[in-house]
């Protein structure tokens, strides 16, 4: 983090349209500091939109490998039974 990407939440609003810019041109985050401590990052929607879709990918990781841990365990079920049972959790009718 660059000193310059910090700043004060009393120079924010002075400086906001200005901070806007930034991190929108830089694609950096910006801290916004409230008695010296961190009080808020100010991310560009690119940057926000990223981080978001990493989250999720990391989320799914983690899905997955729980679900080879259980099948390994034998605690899986079969594709049909799995989708029937997501059906029901979500008031989905597999009728045609």
């Amino acid at each position: 983090m660059r000193t310059d990407d910090i700043h004060p939440v009393s120079e924010h609003r002075t400086h906001l349209t200005e901070h806007l810019r930034q991190v929108q041109e830089s694609g950096r985050p910006m801290v916004i500091t409230q008695k010296g401590r961190a009080a808020g990052v100010l991310l560009s929607p690119a940057a926000y939109d990223t981080l978001v879709k990493q989250a999720e990918f990391a989320q799914d990781i983690l899905a997955l490998r729980e679900g080879r841990k259980q099948a390994a365990a034998g605690k899986g079920v079969d594709a049909r039974t799995a989708i029937r049972q997501i059906a029901a959790r979500h008031g989905l009718s597999l009728d045609r």
